[in-house]
C-alpha cells in the first residue's frame, strides 16, 4: 500500500500562538496552498482517505478527494489543554521550561502528553496498516507526523520534534509484507 501523509495547509492566526486542537480558520491562500498540494499526489480514485476533523484538515482533505472521508479524532493535533490560544510568552517561563524538559510524559494543564499522543497514532497506524487497499491518503497536524515517523523509524520521542513538518507538507510511505518504507518527507 502506498500511503501519502499531509500536513494541512498554512492557518490565519496571529504567530506565537499555542492552538494545537483549537480548530482555527486556514489562510487566505487556502486555494493555492490546496492546487500545490494535490500535483503532489497521484489520482486518489478508488483510496482511503482519512483526516483530523479539525477544519484545516476537513478542508483540505475535501479539497483533494472527492469521495468518501474517515474523519478519525486519533488524528488530532496535540492537545494543550488550558494553553490553547495563548502566546507562547503568556505562558509562564516556569511551566513552560517543566514541561519542554520532558514533553513526552508530562502534560500540558489541561492538555495531553506527547506520549498519549503517540500512543493514539500508533493505534491509528496498526489500523490503517491491517486495510487491504493500493493507495491511501492521511490530512492532519504537524504533531501527530512526527509522532508517525518516530513510530516508524522506532527513535525517542524526545527527538521527534527535531523533524520539521512543512504546511502542505506530503510524505509518502509503502507498506509491504516487512513494514513501513518511508520514501520520502515533506515535499
Amino acid at each position: 500500500m502506498e500511503i501519502y501523509v499531509v500536513r494541512h495547509t498554512r492557518v490565519n492566526i496571529a504567530p506565537n500562538i499555542c492552538y494545537g486542537q483549537t480548530d482555527v480558520p486556514l489562510a487566505d491562500s487556502f486555494e493555492a496552498e490546496a492546487t500545490e498540494v494535490r500535483q503532489k499526489l497521484p489520482s486518489l480514485t478508488g483510496s482511503l482517505v482519512y483526516s483530523s476533523p479539525l477544519s484545516r484538515c476537513r478542508k483540505l482533505a475535501e479539497q483533494l478527494h472527492q469521495g468518501p472521508i474517515q474523519f478519525d479524532p486519533r488524528l488530532m493535533e496535540f492537545h494543550f489543554g488550558d494553553w490553547e490560544l495563548k502566546r507562547w510568552d503568556e505562558i509562564p517561563e516556569i511551566h513552560l521550561k517543566t514541561w519542554a524538559e520532558d514533553f513526552v510524559k508530562l502534560c500540558c494543564p489541561g492538555g495531553e502528553s506527547f506520549q498519549e499522543l503517540f500512543t493514539r497514532t500508533a493505534a491509528f497506524w496498526e489500523e490503517l496498516s491491517q486495510q487491504h487497499a493500493d493507495l491511501a491518503l492521511v490530512v492532519t497536524h504537524g504533531g501527530l507526523i512526527r509522532a508517525l515517523l518516530a513510530y516508524m523509524l522506532r527513535i525517542p520521542l524526545e527527538h521527534a520534534m527535531r523533524i520539521n513538518m512543512d504546511y502542505g507538507g506530503v510524505s509518502k510511505i509503502h507498506l509491504n509484507e516487512y513494514g513501513p518504507i518511508i520514501h520520502y518527507i515533506n515535499r
